[in-house]
Formats: structure tokens, C-alpha cells, sequence
């Protein structure tokens, strides 16, 4: 697995659009590609989905103000279209991942590491619930009629991590090691039981109401 890091600073619109195009088309199986550039990659992804939309998964790391960052990987099985439970089920996994890396960093004494891996985290975690609350939920509540049963739930729950994440950016501010972990390791029981219940219950549901979640999918990924 190999990770290569496109810098598109500099260029114009259609000039990044080309550059990533040629380099994304060289990944092999779990290769990754890192882009960055001086400006939101935003308008970047709009155009990207219009080619290759359901071959890659696309996350934020950095959102400015001076550089905006983004993975990219090579979706698995992008021959066939993904529910909601492969789409958001692989978001939690990578958080899940990010976590781990700072929670090692933090643990190894490296406090440089451990505060862009944060960043990335924080980032991503805050990505991927406005995902669901701007996305997701509203359209499973329409289909269903249900506003106060697990969406609510799982908002309540969002609140709660999303509290603990606060905790947890206070000790990195402070350069506070100990306290990162201390606040990480409340974060992750959370977070396991929070993620359980959406890909064993929730994202299930959802497949089934929804139908052909592709439009809302393209949709969440570009909020």
C-alpha cells in the first residue's frame, strides 16, 4: 500500500482537475493520494464525482485557512453501488483509525504527531456526523415518518462525543498528553457503542427505506 501526496497549489481549476485525474487513475488497490492546496478543494470534488463517482472514497484532513488537505482511496468493489452501511460503515472505520494514530502519538510522548493527528480526527468525526444530521437523518425521517425515535438518539449521542472531542482539543491546547488519553479513552468506548448501533440497526434501516441511496450518498460527501 503506497501513499502519494499531490500538491496542486498554484494551479488553476481545470489544471488541478487534470492533475488529479492522471494521478488517481495510477492508484492500485489500497494505494491512497493526499491532495492538498492553498484553497478549497470543494469545487475540486464537485468535478471529481462527475467522473468517478463510486470508484474512490474521498475525506477531509485539513479544512484551511492557509492549506486544505483530502484522502483519497480506491473504493472496494467499485463495481457496484454501496449502501449507506459500506459508505458510513468505512467513515467509522477510518476514524476509528485516526483515533488509534493519535492515541499512539500521545502515548509515545510525540506531542507534534499527536496534534495533526487530532486535527485530522476532529475533522473527520465532525464530517462525517454533519454527514448524517445534514444528510442522512433528515431523509431517513421523511421516509419513515419517525423524527423521535433513533435519529434522535443518535443525535443526543453526537452531542455526548462531540463534548468529549472538546475535552480532548483542551488537553491538546495545553499540550496535556495524559489528559488526551485520559478523555480518548472515554471517547472510544462512545464511540464503539455508537457505531454498533448505526451499522447493526440504523444504516440497515436506512438501505431498506431509502432504496437507491447514490444521489443522497454524492450529496453527504461533498457537505
Amino acid at each position: 500500500m503506497n501513499n502519494t501526496v499531490l500538491n496542486l497549489a498554484g494551479l488553476n481549476a481545470n489544471e488541478k482537475l487534470e492533475k488529479l485525474i492522471s494521478t488517481f487513475e495510477t492508484l492500485q488497490g489500497k494505494d491512497s493520494l493526499e491532495v492538498c492546496a492553498e484553497t478549497s478543494l470543494q469545487p475540486l470534488l464537485s468535478s471529481f464525482q462527475e467522473k468517478f463517482w463510486g470508484s474512490y472514497d474521498w475525506h477531509p484532513l485539513e479544512n484551511g485557512p492557509t492549506q486544505w488537505r483530502v484522502v483519497l482511496h480506491r473504493a472496494p468493489n467499485a463495481n457496484r453501488e454501496r449502501g449507506l452501511k459500506d459508505f458510513m460503515g468505512f467513515d467509522h472505520y477510518r476514524c476509528d483509525e485516526l483515533y488509534a494514530a493519535t492515541e499512539n502519538a500521545a502515548q509515545s510522548g510525540n506531542l507534534e504527531a499527536t496534534r495533526s493527528l487530532f486535527g485530522a480526527f476532529e475533522l473527520g468525526m465532525t464530517h462525517h456526523f454533519n454527514m448524517e444530521e445534514q444528510g442522512f437523518f433528515p431523509a431517513f425521517e421523511q421516509a419513515t415518518g419517525m423524527t423521535q425515535g433513533p435519529t434522535m438518539v443518535m443525535r443526543m449521542e453526537h452531542r455526548q462525543m462531540l463534548g468529549v472531542i472538546g475535552q480532548m482539543r483542551q488537553a491538546v491546547n495545553q499540550n496535556d498528553l495524559a489528559g488526551v488519553i485520559r478523555a480518548g479513552t472515554t471517547l472510544m468506548v462512545l464511540m464503539r457503542q455508537h457505531n454498533i448501533k448505526e451499522e447493526q440497526m440504523l444504516y440497515p434501516m436506512g438501505d431498506m427505506h431509502l432504496g437507491s441511496v447514490q444521489p443522497l450518498l454524492r450529496t453527504m460527501q461533498a457537505l
